[in-house]
């Protein structure tokens, strides 16, 4: 009967063994929260000014009627800082720790060699050029701020991976992490960029190409009448 008496005592040990073992390889599997830090470095350089002909500003758009044009190049890039925490029993968690993106403005504005400088002609053509520039600094401006946000917005998010035992698996998880913040942050980097896109595309409107091409053609006769000999003689001096 002692036998008998036992019995249910010894099961019951058994499960709560294994109840407690089974609670402790869950712990170790189970990563903590991220805790991650953002930070957005802007850097805008200056303007770069260059010239080229006609013919070779035409053959690099390959178009045949542009007479200047404005690069907006724009670069994000970013890095992230991970850490390790000691899950026990050879296990650990890969946590990001911090993530930097670097922004950067890099205009230049291309203006044709074949006009000279001094000319109405060419301070048209700059003036306009200057409403290209204008929109991707005033876009750069307010971007750093929405970008700032945006990081802020993803950090809070990062998707939690189980505990891993070899670096082949570590590296996998910060691959992981890493995929899922960029395609966040460059979806909406590349959607700011869009508006930014349509911006420029509303200063080259037909209208506008008509209105600046008629003042360019009075400036062409301008220049022209400039040119010319004066057909007055005088005599009897």
């Amino acid at each position: 009967m002692l036998r008998y008496r036992f019995l249910p005592f010894f099961l019951l040990s058994i499960f709560i063994t294994i109840l407690f073992v089974s609670n402790a390889y869950a712990a170790q599997d189970r990563c903590p929260r991220h805790v991650v830090k953002t930070e957005l470095k802007s850097k805008k350089d200056k303007t770069r000014f260059l010239s080229g002909s006609l013919s070779g500003i035409n053959d690099y758009l390959n178009s045949h009627n542009v007479l200047a044009f404005v690069q907006n190049p724009l670069s994000v890039k970013t890095y992230y800082n991970f850490s390790t925490k000691d899950m026990g029993n050879g296990r650990y968690c890969i946590v990001l720790d911090k993530v930097v993106a670097h922004y950067r403005s890099s205009p230049k504005i291309v203006m044709p060699s074949n006009i000279g400088r001094q000319s109405c002609e060419y301070k048209l053509i700059r003036k306009h050029e200057q409403r290209h520039l204008d929109v991707h600094y005033k876009y750069y401006n307010k971007s750093v701020k929405k970008y700032k946000v945006f990081l802020g917005r993803i950090a809070r998010n990062v998707p939690i991976f189980g505990s891993v035992k070899t670096a082949k698996e570590a590296d996998l998880i910060r691959q992981r992490i890493m995929n899922h913040f960029d395609e966040k942050f460059y979806e909406k980097v590349g959607r700011s960029i869009n508006e930014m896109q349509r911006l420029q595309k509303k200063i080259d409107s037909a209208q506008e190409y008509t209105f600046v091409n008629r003042k360019i053609n009075r400036c062409a006769k301008l220049e022209e009448r400039k040119k010319r000999p004066n057909k007055k003689s005088f005599y009897g001096h």
